[in-house]
Formats: C-alpha cells, sequence, structure tokens
C-alpha cells in the first residue's frame, strides 16, 4: 500500500481542522443563542407582567381621582346651599330685630348698661319699667 495516497496531505488536515472547528463553534454559538432567546423572552414576560401591574395601579389611582372630584363637587354644593341658608337666616334675623320695637329698646338699653348709664338714664332713654332696667344692670354686671 502506498501510504502517501492514503495519508492526508498537510493541507487537507488543517482543512480537516477548520471544519471541525468552525463546528464546535457553530454549535456554541447556537447554544448561546438559544440561551439569550430564553432569556430575552423570559425578560419579556416579567416586562409585559410590570407593565400590567403599573396600568392597574394607573387605573386605581385615575378611579380615586374621579371619586375624589365627584366628593368635593358635592361638598362644594352643600357647602353653597348652607352659605345660602345662613345668608337667609341672617336677613331674617335682621328683619326681626328691626319689626320688634320693645326688641330694640332692650337693645339700647343693654346698649347703655355696658356704658355704664344709671339706672334713671336708661328709664328715661328707653322707656322701659325700673324693675326691668334694675335686672339689665344686674345682669351686664355680672357678665362683665
Amino acid at each position: 500500500m502506498d501510504w502517501q495516497l492514503a495519508a492526508p496531505t498537510l493541507l487537507e488536515l488543517v482543512l480537516i481542522v477548520l471544519v471541525v472547528v468552525l463546528a464546535v463553534t457553530v454549535g456554541l454559538l447556537y447554544s448561546h443563542i438559544r440561551k439569550l432567546r430564553t432569556s430575552i423572552e423570559t425578560s419579556q414576560a416579567e416586562h409585559i407582567e410590570a407593565l400590567a401591574r403599573v396600568e392597574a395601579l394607573a387605573n386605581n389611582a385615575n378611579n380615586q381621582q374621579a371619586e375624589a372630584q365627584a366628593r368635593t363637587i358635592v361638598i362644594t354644593r352643600h357647602l353653597k346651599e348652607l352659605d345660602e341658608k345662613q345668608i337667609s337666616i341672617e336677613n331674617e334675623l335682621r328683619e326681626l330685630r328691626l319689626q320688634d320695637p320693645s326688641l330694640r329698646l332692650y337693645q339700647r338699653a343693654a346698649e347703655l348698661v355696658k356704658q355704664g348709664a344709671s339706672i334713671d338714664e336708661i328709664i328715661e332713654a328707653c322707656d322701659i319699667p325700673r324693675a326691668e332696667a334694675e335686672m339689665l344692670v344686674m345682669v351686664h354686671k355680672q357678665g362683665s
């Protein structure tokens, strides 16, 4: 047998080694690509879940804000109604004070007592009985 014909040449050996190295490299690259693909898919699934959680939180916040705005509108309406009622009651009270002349006399007498007027001055200025003038003086002195 002729060993020269059966033995591979140096060029053939180099080519065989290169083919083997390339095959191993392609196998390693394919394995690495599969790992990267799996990692990307896992990361993508985690991101989708995180996005869903963020969207749920945003929707919840929007709902809470809408409820707060609705409550604020209702409270504002109630406050406006209460303010109108207070103004109405104050106006009615003023009208009642103006309608009752005896009330005006007693208010005037109370002011005179606060200013330090005597019982006789109060009787003369307000035309009220002595007992009432004395009672007003005592009440206002006790309150002071």
